[in-house]
């Protein structure tokens, strides 16, 4: 029993250690799946402003959207000199001194999705410049290790963005808006609350809460969700970042005298409504009385492959194209004063 009990502490230090490595070894691999950032696009790389089509999973989901297609645009590249970054983005002007809107796509997708081509589209044809971007480790834009930071170091993308319609074509603050979609949702909130000038976003299907979509990942991978805490572990170990150091929420609960537009799924399977509802939520306690929030639920899911795949996740333009056209007209026309 003696001998027992002297070997006793060795064998619990002994398990603990085994412990606690399978449990950052098991969060490091839920932290890459999560962050993983897949090239294709969504099966859209061959789409261009010029003729786009919708597709998920690289299968076109029959929406013609040929009305939409537009011309005379051009590609630029923001130079990131600190970190080494290009960041690569499509113009297209407007009249002289239009009001600007950048377009900001969602993870393992790129500038040449319809979930930011169609919006852009639908202000192009309302006279707006806009700025589609890739963000880093997206389409054309530069690649490091493959994994995003859930907005982390991607809202410098967008401030980039931001910045070069303001400083390089000398418009005003109050005239440029922002859009992102899911990822680039979250991207642009943090940039909101970085960028007080940034006066009015609209996001789509954004995440309010990454601890609760990295307990998502993990429930989804079959690992209880105590391991969401080895992933974020994981990423300040092997990532260098803590993907959950900062939320989305900064962005509304900065709001003050400033315009947010939220859209979200109601049957949005990748990011569930509730966080749209928590961003609404935060952004109407901190409005000001010159801000405006405004939140929409929209309803319907894509089907392709005759059915065998389906999603609810940021399909809100397609589903309901007439009404979100109708909407981010009156949104920016409102709150960057595009003159008829």
């Amino acid at each position: 029993m003696r001998r027992v009990n002297r070997w006793f502490p060795l064998w619990m230090i002994a398990f603990l250690l085994i412990f606690a490595a399978a449990w950052v070894f098991t969060g490091k691999y839920i932290y890459e799946t999560a962050a993983y950032v897949d090239q294709g696009c969504w099966g859209n790389l061959s789409n261009r402003p010029e003729e786009f089509h919708p597709r998920y999973w690289g299968i076109e989901t029959g929406h013609d959207l040929s009305a939409w297609w537009f011309k005379d645009y051009r590609e630029i590249e923001l130079i990131q000199e600190k970190e080494d970054l290009r960041i690569n983005a499509w113009i297209r002007e407007g009249e002289t001194k239009a009001p600007w809107i950048l377009f900001v796509h969602g993870l393992g997708s790129c500038k040449n999705s319809h979930t930011v081509l169609l919006p852009a589209a639908m202000m192009v044809h309302e006279g707006y410049s806009v700025m589609l971007l890739d963000l880093r480790e997206h389409g054309a834009s530069s690649k490091i290790d493959l994994l995003h930071t859930a907005g982390q170091e991607e809202l410098q993308d967008v401030l980039s963005g931001w910045r070069w319609i303001h400083e390089v074509k000398g418009i005003a603050a109050k005239q440029i808006g922002v859009y992102g979609v899911s990822l680039g949702a979250g991207a642009v909130a943090l940039a909101f609350a970085e960028e007080p000038r940034m006066g009015a976003i609209w996001l789509d299907s954004p995440f309010a809460d990454m601890e609760k979509i990295v307990r998502s990942e993990s429930l989804r991978l079959g690992y209880p969700t105590f391991l969401s805490g080895g992933a974020k572990m994981a990423g300040q170990l092997f990532g260098g970042i803590d993907i959950m150091e900062r939320s989305p929420l900064e962005g509304a609960g900065a709001i003050g005298n400033r315009h947010l537009f939220i859209a979200h799924g109601k049957q949005d399977e990748r990011i569930p409504p509730v966080h749209g509802q928590m961003m609404c939520d935060t952004a109407k306690k901190s409005l000001k009385p010159q801000g405006s929030v405004e939140c929409w639920q929209t309803r319907g899911k894509i089907s392709v492959d005759e059915g065998r795949k389906i999603t609810g996740h940021a399909v809100g333009m397609l589903t309901e194209m007439e009404d979100w056209n109708l909407r981010m007209k009156e949104f920016f026309g409102r709150t960057l004063q595009l003159k008829p």
